[in-house]
C-alpha cells in the first residue's frame, strides 16, 4: 500500500511538471520577456500624457517592459539616468544643460518642441508692470520655466531683473504657493493655468509667443551601448502613444482626467492647446539644437555628443513597416 502511494505521489509530480512546461510553452512570450525599467518626470502636468496613454493602453506590455514612473526633481532626474537609477529621464533643460556641461548622456526623443507655458498672476496684479519688486515662483534657477517666464515679461517690455525669483518646486507647488501669497507670479503649464484661471487668477502672457522644449527622453550612453533594445522598445512605446493621442482625442481625454485631477473641459482645452503640439518624428533639426543652445547660454558641444536620434528613426521605421 505504501509503495502504490509513492508511485501515486511520483506520478503526480511528474504530470505537474509536465503541464508547467506546456503552460510556459504557450504563455505570453512578451510577459516572459519583460524588462523592468524606470522613467522619471519632473512634473505632474500633461505633458507627461504620453506616458500615461502608454501605461494605460498597454503599449508598454506589448513591447515587453514593465515600467514605473517615478516623479523627481529636474536637477537630480539626470543624476539618477547616470547613476543607472532609472533609465530614462523626460526633464528637458536641466538634462540638456547637464549634458552640454559633460555628462555621458543623449538626447534621444523630443516630444514637445515648444512648450506651453502662461504667466499667471495673483487676482489683484492685472498688467505686466505691477510687477516690479514682487517675487516669482520657479522650479530651479535657469530651468524651463524660468526662461520661459523671462522671455514672456520681455516680450511685454518688463525686465525680468525687477523681480525677485524664489526656487519653489514642481508645477502644483508653484500653483499653491501663487493662491497662498508667497508669490505673486508664476510660469506653468496646463492644466494649472486653466484651473487657476477658473478660480479668478490672470494670465498676463502664454502661447504662442515663446516657448522652450518642455518634454522628451535622455538616456546614457551606457544604456544605449550596452542595451540599445530596451531603448528601442521604449521609444517605440511612445511613438504609439503619440500617434494614439493625435488620433483618438476623446480616449486621451479619458486618460488625462484619470491620471491629474482635471475636469473633461479643462484636459480638453489642454489637448487643443498643448497635445496637438507633439512632435511626430521626435526629433529636432541641428539648426534648432544649435538655437537652442543659444538660448540656454552654455558651451558649445559637437552635436553628435548632445543628440542621437537613429533609434527613434530606426523606431519610427519599424512601426511603419507593421501598418
Amino acid at each position: 500500500m505504501a509503495r502504490l502511494k509513492l508511485r501515486s505521489e511520483v506520478q503526480l509530480l511528474f504530470w505537474t511538471i509536465v503541464a508547467q512546461i506546456v503552460i510556459g510553452a504557450f504563455a505570453n512570450p512578451v510577459d516572459a520577456q519583460a524588462q523592468k525599467i524606470r522613467i522619471a518626470y519632473s512634473s505632474r502636468s500633461n505633458t507627461v500624457t504620453p506616458l500615461y496613454v502608454a501605461s494605460d493602453k498597454g503599449f508598454f506590455r506589448e513591447e515587453g517592459l514593465e515600467v514605473e514612473l517615478i516623479q523627481v526633481s529636474p536637477r537630480l532626474g539626470s543624476m539618477a539616468v547616470m547613476n543607472g537609477d532609472v533609465s530614462f529621464t523626460t526633464s528637458f533643460t536641466s538634462t540638456f544643460r547637464a549634458i552640454l556641461q559633460g555628462m555621458p548622456l543623449k538626447l534621444v526623443m523630443v516630444a514637445l518642441k515648444k512648450g506651453v507655458y502662461y504667466l499667471v498672476t495673483r487676482p489683484e496684479i492685472k498688467d505686466i508692470q505691477e510687477l516690479k519688486g514682487k517675487k516669482m515662483g520657479i522650479a530651479t534657477i535657469r530651468g524651463t520655466d524660468s526662461i520661459v517666464a523671462e522671455e514672456l515679461l520681455r516680450s511685454k517690455g518688463f525686465n525680468p531683473a525687477s523681480l525677485q525669483q524664489l526656487v519653489i518646486g514642481d508645477t502644483s507647488l508653484r500653483a499653491q504657493a501663487l493662491v497662498s501669497g508667497a508669490v505673486q507670479v508664476v510660469s506653468l503649464s496646463p492644466p494649472h493655468d486653466l484651473l487657476l484661471k477658473k478660480m479668478g487668477y490672470n494670465i498676463l502672457a502664454g502661447p504662442p509667443e515663446v516657448g522652450l522644449p518642455a518634454s522628451g527622453l535622455f538616456t546614457s550612453n551606457r544604456l544605449l551601448k550596452e542595451n540599445p533594445q530596451a531603448v528601442n522598445r521604449t521609444l517605440r512605446t511612445v511613438i504609439k502613444a503619440n500617434r494614439f493621442i493625435a488620433a483618438h482625442r476623446p480616449e486621451t481625454i479619458a486618460v488625462m482626467v484619470k491620471w491629474l485631477p482635471q475636469t473633461p473641459e479643462v484636459a480638453g482645452q489642454s489637448y487643443d492647446v498643448e497635445l496637438k503640439a507633439l512632435t511626430r518624428d521626435g526629433q529636432m533639426t541641428d539648426a534648432e539644437l544649435e538655437t537652442l543652445i543659444d538660448r540656454l547660454e552654455e558651451k558649445k558641444r559637437p552635436l553628435d555628443e548632445v543628440r542621437d536620434f537613429n533609434p527613434i528613426r530606426r523606431a519610427i521605421k519599424e512601426l511603419d513597416a507593421k501598418l
